[in-house]
């Protein structure tokens, strides 16, 4: 009797020990994202000028190549561009056919081969892009692609963005709770979103117009503005 009588009485004691436990839920969570972006003049340009070459032999394509890519250089250079900002992008050497169909109605394939070379080019003063891409072109240079404008105040205008996207999202917190009728808590966590411009975990996106003038004037590029964004995550418990 004794023996039944504490097992009821430890059964008891267990139960009003878990009733706590039991009353105890996780606190309710608020996800808030915050998005902010800062506007700054570009202040370098990266360029990407190149030489292609299509001959019967791989040697020939590769020594007329060489020979305009020197030159193409050498324009460079004179330009006032230094060493350290032209880096080789690009080297390709691809084979390629030619089909055509001759007088008699028989189709005909020339074999030849197709050499690419695509330097990458620091231009520090906006007012030289038009001046290097006519030199470049009148040394040799075939193609050029990709102006990516630039500035050296990325960082500065990235850290004034992120500030900017947590006051964004802490605003957006407070509006949401008024709204819901719901208590406030204490910031859970905060996060930074790194988005696809990995190299400096910021967004930038740029703009630039391009107007051709003549040969007799040369080619003008205008540089457009620098957008850094920032993206924040601030996670509030509520009640």
């Amino acid at each position: 009797m004794m023996k039944k009588l504490f097992t009821v009485c430890m059964a008891g004691l267990l139960l009003a020990l878990s009733v706590p436990a039991l009353a105890e839920t996780d606190p309710c969570l608020m996800h808030v994202t915050g998005n902010a972006a800062v506007s700054l003049a570009a202040d370098t340009a990266t360029l990407q000028i190149g030489v292609n070459t299509k001959k019967e032999t791989v040697k020939e394509a590769q020594k007329e190549n060489a020979a305009l890519m020197n030159a193409v250089l050498d324009a460079l250079h004179g330009c006032g561009i230094e060493d350290q900002d032209i880096m080789t992008s690009q080297f390709n050497v691809y084979s390629q056919y030619d089909y055509s169909v001759s007088s008699f109605g028989q189709e005909t394939r020339t074999l030849y081969y197709e050499v690419q070379n695509t330097v990458s080019v620091t231009v520090h003063d906006l007012n030289l892009i038009g001046t290097v891409l006519d030199a470049s072109m009148e040394a040799g240079a075939n193609t050029s692609y990709g102006i990516q404008f630039s500035s050296s105040k990325e960082n500065e205008a990235y850290q004034k963005a992120l500030t900017r996207a947590v006051e964004d999202a802490m605003q957006k917190a407070a509006v949401l709770a008024a709204a819901a009728k719901v208590q406030l808590g204490g910031l859970v966590s905060v996060n930074a979103a790194q988005n696809q411009y990995a190299n400096a975990g910021y967004g930038v996106s740029n703009t630039f117009a391009y107007e051709g003038k003549g040969m007799d004037s040369g080619t003008v590029i205008t540089g457009g503005d620098i957008t850094v964004s920032a993206e924040v995550t601030l996670v509030y418990e509520f009640q």
